[in-house]
Parts: structure tokens; sequence; C-alpha cells
């Protein structure tokens, strides 16, 4: 596929999650701007410049938002944006905090997708119950898990909220992997248009290396198949394990793109 066309799928899906998912959300530069408590992963703006150039007010507008919430601005920078949109920002003190991978794979009907480790014996994938609010709980800490920063071992109640408003979109599949009757890994993929996005896959640290990603990938890219989805997505810190896995189940590398931020005294960066 081209990876423009992947770029604006991508992109326009995260911009379309995030303005139903955000606790308030500011159109603009084409794209949308999230906003919720300090340090949530919805304190972000995503598809800006991607519809064309950006004008100086709309980065002045981005910061002022964010900074009047005692929020760091932070912006995902698509390598496909107009270049109005990177020397607004430079020019405002923006400097790259992270890079992230976006990997895509399209997706063949016929195919019955396989981890290429064996998992564990006895591991079961199910389907997430959104209506059971304590399964909802239950997978929401799973998924956290494996993005809490050095040091925090709690997802903050507040977080922990707007990722089981996650799982309850009504386009979001939820999977578990059980071993034993306790969840051990989860994993989230959002159902859009023409694109399955999955995110959020976690396993317990003493359940890793084991094949139980890999299941879950697998799981997921096989439902999407049989939703009618032919492109997957996920996002990824470079060289981190979950690259390296989906690589293996046949992903690639459409772009990396950096992740923007204007630090400022006071204000509160996103976790993770």
């Amino acid at each position: 596929m081209d990876m423009l066309e992947i770029a604006r799928l991508e992109e326009g899906r995260q911009a379309e999650a995030l303005s139903e998912l955000a606790d308030e959300v500011l159109s603009i530069g084409g794209g949308i701007a999230g906003r919720g408590a300090p340090g949530s992963w919805l304190n972000n703006a995503n598809n800006i410049g991607m519809a064309g150039p950006v004008h100086d007010d709309d980065a002045e507008r981005i910061i002022d938002w964010y900074q009047s919430a005692g929020i760091e601005p932070r912006v995902e920078l698509c390598p496909y944006a107009d270049e109005s949109l990177v020397a607004a920002l430079a020019a405002r003190g923006f400097v790259v905090r992270m890079f992230e991978s976006v990997l895509f794979r399209e997706i063949d009907p016929r195919e019955t997708v396989r981890p290429v480790v064996t998992p564990p014996p006895g591991l079961e994938i199910r389907r997430l119950d959104p209506a059971n609010d304590a399964e909802v709980r239950e997978y929401a800490v799973v998924c956290a898990s494996g993005f809490l920063p050095p040091g925090m071992t709690d997802l903050p109640p507040d977080h922990l909220e707007v990722s089981m408003r996650a799982a309850r979109h009504p386009r979001s599949v939820g999977l578990m992997a059980m071993l034993d009757g306790r969840c051990v890994g989860a994993g989230g993929m959002g159902l859009h248009t023409n694109v399955a996005a999955l995110f959020g896959l976690s396993v317990l640290p003493e359940f890793r290396r084991r094949g139980i990603q890999q299941a879950l990938i697998a799981a997921r890219l096989n439902i999407a198949a049989q939703m009618g989805r032919r492109l997957a997505t996920i996002g990824s810190r470079p060289g981190a394990g979950t690259e390296r896995n989906v690589r293996r189940m046949g992903f690639q590398t459409a772009y990396v793109k950096p992740i923007v931020v204007r630090p400022g005294p006071g204000l509160a960066p996103n976790l993770g």
C-alpha cells in the first residue's frame, strides 16, 4: 500500500478516536486536540497539518488551550504533515520527547494468523464483555501495566476510568489472555471504516516471553479479518518488544513520527 494513504488512514482514525474519548476537544489545523486529566494519554493533538498548511494562530491556540489547564502541550507530528506545522512548532519552542513507529499489515481474509511462538498450554483468548464492570476493570488494569512509568505500580483512578471508557466504546474489541483463571495479558482493537487499529497490548511481567503477546496479536488480526477489515495498524516505541513481535508476524514500518512537547514550569506531562 501507499505509505501516504496509510498515514492518512492512521492519523485520521486517531483523531476520530480522540474526539470521541477525550473530556474536552479542540478542532484545529485540520486535526483534533484532546484534553483530559493531567498526565492522561488523552492530552494529545493528532492529525494536525494533514489537510494542508497550518497557521501560526493554530500553534498559539494549541499552546494556550493546554497551558490554561496546566497541561504540557503535546503534538504527534506525522512526517506527511504540511511543513508549515514543523516551522510553527519549532518557532514556539517545541522539542522532541519521544518517537513512535507506526507499523501496518495487510489482512488476507483467507489466512488464519497464528503466533510464531506456541503459547503456554491452557491459555485461553477470550473477548471482553463490556457490560461486565469487574471484567472491564481487570482488563484495563492489565492493559495499563505495560505503560506505567518506572516506580509507578498502580494506575491513577482518573486514568483507569479513561481506559475503561475506551474498552466500552462500541467500536472497540477487547481481548483477555486467561491462564489458570487469571487475566495475564490484554489488548484492544479499534475498528474503523478501513482499518483495524491494535492498541493497549500488555502482558504481566511474570508471564512475558511465553508467546502470549503474539497470541493476542494473532487473535485480533483474525477477528479484524472476520469483520471485513483489510488493514491493521499498531504503534510502538522503536525497538520495543511490541515492535519486534509484530514484525515477526508480518508487520512493516509505515513511518516513524516524533512526539513533540512544549515544556514549562508547572505543566503536567503525559504519563509513560
